[in-house]
């Protein structure tokens, strides 16, 4: 199963659909890394320490700490990493 949602066709071919899916991507190929199961709303990925997490939003929203509830904004820092990865690799 794929992380994120891909266009299927057209000029865009392959390339992330929402600000989400670009998320996504971003962290979990240049971040390196796992989604895991997630119960609630966000979706949640492992975290640079342990017991901490990433909690990805339905628009795009990154959030870091032990529970979506538990932990601290960083969206618009991981906006601008992957602002820059993008533009780094070509993605953009």
């Amino acid at each position: 199963m794929k992380a994120y949602q891909t266009y299927t066709k057209g000029p865009r071919k392959g390339s992330p659909k929402t600000l989400t899916d670009r998320v996504i991507r971003h962290l979990t190929e240049a971040l390196k890394k796992t989604e895991l199961p997630s119960n609630n709303r966000y979706r949640k990925f492992t975290g640079s320490k342990p017991n901490s997490f990433y909690w990805v939003g339905k628009k795009g929203a990154v959030r870091a700490g032990t529970s979506p509830s538990n932990s601290a904004s960083l969206t618009d820092k991981v906006h601008a990493n992957m602002q820059l990865w993008e533009r780094k690799t070509g993605l953009n």
